[in-house]
């Protein structure tokens, strides 16, 4: 069959989830070509002329986010709130409007909102989970017609009501077909900044109240083994481009021993490379993990800090101490590595005097790529455990809001305090501040 993958990403973002989609259809033997909608001059226009010559007998849309927020100093206190659905409702349009292909919703934006995507879109049909494996059973029993209603983690609509088939989880990752980032341009992404990212785990072990990925994936690690890791770097760099890519996972760094092991079957394999990583976590970062993570190419690293208070570090359950966030500050500091760091203020329990903590530790250590702080808990879904305090503190009256956009932010943080903050913030040499939600406007 002929696989049209779409990327709906309406901010730069590598187009991993579309590359491996991609790369599962095409190593089924499928005819498989890719369309970006971040680069697109005219989107409508561009992706009708795709449609008309390639002739697409399925429509695979990865919806990255529904909401986002996007630092533009003209917006209220620096910050501009951006609904994304109704770009991806503008795809799906064209594609009805352009072709008879079957359309199939995913990605991580689907997995939190698939019954109120398929609702929004008037669709039937989209896959949650760890669609590397289930895509492919997918196309499978569409092409033999078979029942494409038994695919694991399929969501879709029968008789007016929606049913939710369970997700599986697989544990051979090393199994799933390359990403294949050869049918995207990635010279383009380069010039834009972008480099190709690939995953090399499922899994978080950790409980932190405001994240829902040990819930969607599970609290054991499936690991991809050190070689596959490698080999998928290998396959990315004969496409020409770029020499660098970036390992998007949840806490790169953890488990530690297997950040290690890429790292050090990099070395063995002498290759020329630069890595980066988003989100490393201030756990066992030490000077000889960053002399290995500089001997192995890493280019660039985001230590996810997100609060220095003791207190708050329990109430946010992050699996971190203070001293884990000194140690890995100087072990960074120390590397020659460039590095940020990312602060989260406003979870529950959140007090001026947490705030006036964690940045007062921060003031101790220089970031030379700058601290990111963003202000309010963004609600996705009731895998998070920030949920329960957003009801209880009247910022959430009906789980509804998620797909409209709702944010939380701790009712202990007066208005005026948070006002003052965020300018002083912004004045604040190095630091960036997303403003996703100020105070808690609840009134209750």
């Amino acid at each position: 069959m002929k696989v049209l993958v779409i990327s709906a990403n309406s901010l730069p973002s590598a187009p991993s989830g579309p590359a491996y989609i991609a790369g599962v259809a095409f190593a089924a033997g499928h005819t498989v070509e890719t369309f970006e909608a971040l680069f697109a001059h005219d989107l409508e226009a561009d992706l009708k002329q795709q449609i008309k010559s390639f002739k697409p007998d399925v429509v695979a849309v990865s919806i990255r986010l529904v909401h986002a927020y996007m630092i533009d100093e003209s917006a209220e206190h620096g910050t501009k709130h951006l609904d994304l659905r109704g770009r991806v409702k503008q795809i799906v349009d064209c594609v009805r409007e352009n072709s008879d292909a079957h359309i199939v919703l995913g990605g991580p934006g689907f997995n939190y909102y698939g019954l109120d995507w398929l609702e929004y879109l008037n669709l039937d049909y989209g896959i949650r989970g760890e669609a590397e494996f289930s895509f492919p059973q997918y196309l499978d029993a569409l092409q033999e017609r078979g029942d494409i209603y038994r695919v694991p983690g399929c969501v879709y609509r029968e008789n007016g009501h929606f049913v939710k088939v369970p997700r599986e989880y697989v544990e051979d990752i090393d199994a799933a077909a390359y990403p294949a980032y050869q049918l995207f341009d990635l010279k383009l992404y380069a010039e834009h900044g972008i480099s190709p990212a690939i995953v090399t785990k499922r899994g978080c072990e950790f409980n932190c109240t405001y994240c829902p990925y040990s819930e969607l994936e599970g609290k054991r690690y499936r690991l991809k083994s050190s070689k596959r890791v490698v080999d998928e770097i290998e396959h990315i760099y004969k496409t020409g481009y770029p020499r660098m890519v970036t390992f998007c996972d949840n806490n790169f760094n953890v488990p530690n021993n297997h950040a290690l092991a890429v790292c050090q079957e990099i070395i063995n394999r002498q290759l020329d490379i630069t890595w980066g990583t988003g989100t490393i976590k201030p756990l066992n970062v030490t000077g000889d993990a960053c002399r290995l993570y500089k001997e192995s190419g890493c280019s660039y690293l985001g230590l996810s800090v997100e609060s220095a208070s003791t207190r708050m570090l329990k109430r946010m359950q992050r699996g971190c101490t203070v001293d884990d966030i000194r140690q890995s500050l100087i072990s960074l500091a120390n590397s020659g590595i460039p590095f940020g760091a990312s602060l989260m203020f406003g979870a529950p329990g959140e007090t001026p005097e947490t705030i006036s903590e964690t940045l007062s530790l921060m003031d101790e250590y220089h970031v030379p790529d700058g601290v990111w702080v963003t202000n309010g808990i963004c609600l996705w879904t009731d895998r998070q455990q920030v949920l329960s305090d957003a009801r209880a503190d009247g910022q959430l009256d009906n789980d509804d809001q998620l797909f409209s956009g709702a944010n939380y932010v701790s009712p202990q943080l007066p208005k005026t305090y948070m006002e003052e903050l965020v300018e002083s913030l912004r004045a604040k040499d190095g630091y960036t501040v997303q403003v996703n939600k100020l105070y808690d406007d609840s009134n209750r």
